[in-house]
């Protein structure tokens, strides 16, 4: 008999049997389950509850593991007031959403707001439309892409400034991931995976356009525990899979996605902001 962790890894690598998603939410509209371009997509793996930022509507939607929809959140006016949230992290107790009015908003995984975090700008702690972020579970730090700055920042476990990087190479980046001793980091303008280590230097930066990932108008990506990069491609309408040596494997058709996670199972979650096409989906 497989093991649990046999098991987690044969789904991780079998992705080209997605095809067809087993979940499917794509009614727009306000009510509790409607979408109105979803951005962003993150789980919470002590759960297995989903998190989807509903740009549209203003708000995070929280569904359970089998895509029924449980709550949501997000304050309408004060500090905790969400404006287009458009990127999530899951951070232990808590989860840190980018959004487009220039900040970061830090609510507690049950949609209770904590604080609001940063203000427009170019300095230290300053955003132009931040958008991908994520977590470092062995220090706390908090990487988030500061957009239109053109790099990434990096905030301490208790969400003050740290540094940042990327400021000769990145162009409006969108996604960034730590994965082993790496960081990566995707852009979009001319679609280009970067690669960094840990003491932020820039090691290979993978190219498409004709070469390399080939990549048309990618949103968000995940990379899994066997190293396979998923990367959701707007245009090309797929979620585009690679390999380690980022040799593409597959691609499972979907109209426009944006967010994509992968759950410890190898479920693939994918929302997509097409306008009346706009979906949240469990392949």
């Amino acid at each position: 008999m497989a093991t649990a962790n046999t098991l987690e890894r044969i789904f991780s690598v079998d992705y080209k049997s997605k095809i067809q998603p087993i979940v499917s939410v794509w009614e727009m509209g306000r009510g509790l389950e409607n979408l109105d371009n979803p951005i962003a997509v993150t789980i919470d793996n002590s759960t297995g509850d989903i998190y989807v930022a509903d740009c549209g509507n203003n708000c995070v939607k929280v569904f359970d593991n089998h895509g029924k929809i449980m709550f949501i959140f997000g304050d309408e006016e004060g500090e905790g007031e969400m404006n287009s949230p458009i990127g999530l992290a899951i951070c232990r107790d808590r989860i840190l959403i980018s959004q487009i009015s220039h900040c970061i908003l830090n609510f507690q995984v049950n949609g209770e707001f904590i604080s609001r975090i940063g203000k427009p700008g170019k300095g230290d702690m300053e955003f132009q439309y931040p958008r991908g972020l994520t977590f470092n579970e062995s220090n706390g730090e908090i990487y988030i892409c500061d957009s239109n700055n053109d790099r990434i920042q990096i905030l301490s476990k208790e969400l003050t400034y740290k540094t940042q990087f990327g400021q000769d190479y990145l162009i409006s980046p969108l996604d960034v991931k730590l994965i082993k001793e790496y960081i990566f980091i995707l852009d979009q303008p001319n679609p280009c995976l970067h690669q960094y280590s840990y003491n932020l230097v820039l090691l290979k930066s993978i190219i498409s356009r004709g070469g390399g990932l080939q990549l048309n108008y990618p949103y968000f990506f995940y990379i899994d525990n066997s190293d396979n990069i998923l990367i959701s491609d707007y245009y090309s309408n797929s979620i585009s899979t690679f390999n380690s040596q980022f040799e593409l494997i597959h691609k499972i058709p979907i109209a426009s996605p944006s967010g994509i996670t992968v759950d410890t199972t190898g479920r693939v979650i994918v929302v997509c902001e097409g306008g009346r096409q706009s979906s949240f989906n469990i392949f």
